[in-house]
C-alpha cells in the first residue's frame, strides 16, 4: 500500500507542480482588478466622482471627462453586491458623486448564483474581498478550468485586455470594432432574465447602496442609462425593462439625492459611437461622458450648487 501511494504521488507531482507554476503566472499577470484596487488603496480619499457598475460604464464613461478627481472602479460583469463592496472596502472621504449604470440586467444578475460565478473570484484574489474564504472555488484561478485556460494564452499571444490609468477600459476602440458589431439578438437574448429568482436580492443591495452613497457619504447618486442601439432595443424583453424603468422611478422619487438620466434612445450616437449593439466605443464613450457632464452641471446650477470640475486637459 504504502508503495501504491508514493508511485502515485510521483505520478502526479508533475502535474500538481505544473498546476502551482500555472497558478502563480495568472496570479502575477496585470489584471483591471489588480490595478483598480492598486490605485484605490493609495487615492481612495481624494476621489470625488466614482463610476460604479458593469462594461457599460467600464468602457461607456471616461473619468477624466468628469475631473481630476474621478475614477472608474466599474469591471466588467460587475453586480450591485459589488459595487457596494467597493464602496464598503476603500477610504473614500472625499466623495461628491457617484455614477451607477442601471441596465436592463442589474436586478438579475449575482456572481454567486449565477453560471458565471468565476467573475466573483477576482475580487477575492486581486481587491482582498472577504465574502469567500481563501480555500474556496474563489481563492484560485484554476477553479474555473475554462477561463484559467484562456488566459494561459497570454503565454504566447498578448493580452487583448487594456486599461486608463484612471480605471476604463480602453480595449474597444473604432479600429478593433468587428464587423458584426451589430449583434443586437445576441446580445438582447444574453441579457434576458424570465425569472425572478435575483431580484429581490438586488433589490436589497440597491437600496444599501443609495443608503450608503446618499447617508454615510452625504453625496449624489447618478443613476444613467447607457446608449443602445435601435435594433437592441427592439430585441429587449419588454416586461424586464419595464420592471427596471419601475425601480429606478421609485429610487428617484424616494431619495432627492438620486437622479437619472436617460440615454438609451439617444439619437446623438452613431454606429460610430458603438463598438457592438448595447456597448460604446472609446470616442462613443467620450461624447456619453461629455453630455452627463453637461447634464450634471444643469442639475446642480439649478439646485443652487457648484458643477463638476473642468476637465483637467482643459485647465492645461
Amino acid at each position: 500500500m504504502k508503495k501504491f501511494i508514493l508511485r502515485t504521488f510521483l505520478l502526479i507531482l508533475p502535474l500538481l507542480l505544473l498546476l502551482t507554476a500555472a497558478e502563480v503566472y495568472l496570479r502575477s499577470l496585470p489584471n483591471p482588478s489588480r490595478a483598480k484596487n492598486a490605485w484605490l488603496m493609495a487615492h481612495a480619499d481624494s476621489v470625488e466622482v466614482l463610476i460604479l457598475g458593469s462594461s457599460h460604464s467600464y468602457y461607456g464613461l471616461t473619468p477624466e471627462v468628469f475631473g481630476p478627481k474621478a475614477y472608474n472602479a466599474a469591471q466588467v460583469s460587475q453586480t450591485l453586491r459589488y459595487d457596494n463592496f467597493i464602496l464598503d472596502h476603500y477610504a473614500f472621504r472625499s466623495l461628491r458623486t457617484v455614477i451607477l449604470p442601471i441596465s436592463d440586467f442589474s436586478f438579475h444578475e449575482d456572481f454567486e448564483h449565477d453560471a458565471d460565478w468565476y467573475y466573483a473570484s477576482r475580487y477575492r484574489l486581486y481587491m482582498g474581498c472577504d465574502y469567500h474564504s481563501w480555500l474556496s472555488r474563489y481563492g484560485f484561478e484554476f477553479c474555473s478550468m475554462p477561463t484559467f485556460r484562456e488566459r494561459l494564452k497570454t503565454l504566447w499571444q498578448p493580452a487583448r485586455l487594456s486599461w486608463s490609468a484612471l480605471g476604463q477600459g480602453t480595449d474597444y476602440t473604432l479600429a478593433q470594432k468587428p464587423s458584426d458589431w451589430n449583434n443586437a439578438e445576441a446580445r438582447a437574448h444574453n441579457n434576458t432574465y424570465r425569472d425572478a429568482k435575483n431580484v429581490t436580492l438586488n433589490e436589497a443591495f440597491f437600496r444599501q447602496l443609495i443608503q450608503t452613497v446618499t447617508q454615510r457619504y452625504h453625496a449624489r447618486l447618478v443613476l444613467i442609462s447607457t446608449p443602445l442601439t435601435a435594433r437592441y432595443r427592439a430585441c429587449q424583453y419588454a416586461p424586464q425593462v419595464r420592471a427596471m424603468e419601475a425601480r429606478i422611478r421609485r429610487a428617484v422619487q424616494s431619495h432627492p439625492r438620486v437622479s437619472y438620466f436617460d440615454f438609451r434612445a439617444d439619437t446623438d450616437f452613431t454606429a460610430n459611437d458603438f463598438y457592438d449593439a448595447d456597448h460604446l466605443t472609446l470616442e462613443g464613450a467620450e461624447k456619453l461622458s461629455n453630455k452627463l457632464r453637461t447634464q450634471l452641471a444643469q442639475e446642480s446650477v439649478a439646485a443652487g450648487g457648484t458643477p463638476l470640475p473642468t476637465r483637467q486637459k482643459e485647465q492645461q
